[in-house]
């Protein structure tokens, strides 16, 4: 009988349109907008808290937070799948962001994410993976950069997404992160950054088993004719500077052009930094 009423309830439950809880989750229903805060870390470090740098400590304290608030690590890919009118998103979202491929994500945030199950996009920059691996100067917190088989070891552990953020575009010249040198003509322009990003794929997918499909701009640069050669080439998502959360909703995907990134600065304490942005 209890049996009975319990199938009762789930069906008109279903029949509402309520949300259904699964594994202790609410999920967004297929009309609904979804927010989705992306936060931007860089460098994670004892004692170094800066702009662009974190201690692991304030790293952990941010999951903490985010978990006792109820809030589910993702994938970018879960949210290109979800604009794409597939799969599915939690009701309270979260992407935690490492731009560049320091070292010491894999020697700091790596153990604190696997502690945690906790989800996390990272986006290498491909030059100076190249360099750390051949050159044997890998295992430097402090400066070294991730080597491609600890790209590989951080993709296979299931808890990081690769992207990819140039091979050597990362840069203030010749050329302002992928922007177009003053009177460089499409075509030109169309081969060199083709080439560069071709260059990165290569390596992800010959060292590291990897095809990535979403793109991090360098320094949030970008333009109109950078995302359309970049869609050829196969990305679907596009993480940009811009601050803000993301509101999504299933089957809309023109937000993948331009997700916004919320900078995780060291300056702040977890409690003053999501309060300052109204992540509760």
């Amino acid at each position: 009988m209890k049996r009975f009423i319990f199938i009762i309830i789930l069906f008109i439950f279903c029949l509402s349109g309520s949300k259904i809880v699964c594994q202790d989750f609410c999920f967004a229903e297929a009309d609904e907008v979804v927010s989705i805060p992306i936060l931007m870390y860089h460098s994670v470090l004892p004692g170094k808290t800066g702009n662009y740098s974190v201690t692991p400590d304030m790293l952990e304290e941010d999951i903490k937070f985010l978990q006792k608030h109820g809030y589910q690590s993702i994938f970018v890919k879960d949210i290109i799948s979800f604009c794409e009118g597939d799969g599915t998103l939690p009701d309270k979202p979260v992407l935690l962001s490492f731009d560049d491929g320091h070292y010491n994500n894999y020697h700091y945030a790596y153990p604190i994410l696997k502690k945690y199950n906790f989800k996390a996009n990272l986006n290498v920059i491909g030059a100076f993976s190249q360099f750390s691996t051949s050159s044997g100067d890998s295992d430097h917190p402090e400066y070294s950069y991730l080597t491609w088989d600890e790209i590989k070891t951080l993709h296979e552990s299931g808890l990081f997404e690769i992207g990819n953020h140039t091979y050597k575009m990362h840069d203030y010249s010749p050329r302002f992160g992928i922007s177009k040198k003053k009177g460089e003509d499409e075509e030109s322009y169309k081969n060199a950054l083709s080439a560069d990003i071709k260059k990165l794929e290569d390596y992800l997918s010959t060292k590291c088993g990897i095809t990535a499909e979403v793109f991090a701009y360098p320094f949030g640069e970008y333009n109109d004719d950078g995302e359309k050669i970049l869609r050829q080439m196969g990305y679907k998502a596009f993480l940009t500077c811009n601050e803000g959360i993301n509101n999504v909703k299933k089957g809309d995907s023109k937000v993948l052009s331009h997700l916004k990134r919320i900078n995780r600065t060291g300056k702040l304490s977890s409690k003053e930094f999501f309060e300052k942005y109204g992540i509760d």
